[in-house]
């Protein structure tokens, strides 16, 4: 796992952020314990609890609810050197799990900034679209989705 980012560090804003800006994050290991508690709790499907329920669906065993690999990513989300200039989600967009996450993968992500808006009516932030990706130990993509987020604006010296 990585460690939690200073608060000190936190200090990207809007207009520190670039069109292309490249953010990565990991590894996150999933272990059984979490990932069987979370889907029991959240979403219990056979596929997610039991080895031999999985494999008679054609997965190699059981596998984390989509839910809880959004949780992986939220979790890189708040190492983020932004996290001081979040003011909120505004939306998720074409949100894919492509392949599915087991117990013992190293989960990585991957976050570019795809687009830059500064806010017309609040000039103290702005809109920043982000690709996200998250793959596994072989390079396999777990999950992918474009977020949109409202972020502060670098505050002014008074």
């Amino acid at each position: 796992m990585i460690p939690p980012v200073n608060a000190s560090q936190n200090s990207i804003y809007f207009d520190d952020l670039v069109v292309g800006q490249i953010f990565e994050y990991g590894p996150y290991l999933i272990e059984e314990e979490e990932l069987v508690a979370f889907n029991r709790q959240w979403d219990p499907l056979p596929i997610h609890l039991d080895d031999a329920a999985a494999r008679a669906k054609g997965l190699k065993s059981k596998s984390a609810s989509g839910q809880y690999t959004l949780c992986v990513k939220q979790y890189f989300v708040n190492q983020s050197a932004w996290t001081n200039a979040v003011i909120g989600a505004m939306g998720f967009d074409e949100v894919r799990f492509p392949n599915p996450v087991y117990v013992g993968d190293e989960i990585f992500g991957r976050v570019e900034v795809a687009k830059l808006r500064a806010s017309k009516s609040k000039p103290d932030r702005g809109i920043v679209t982000l690709n996200f990706c998250l793959y596994k130990n072989d390079d396999e993509t777990v999950l992918t989705y474009i977020d949109t987020v409202m972020f502060a604006r670098r505050p002014q010296a008074t």
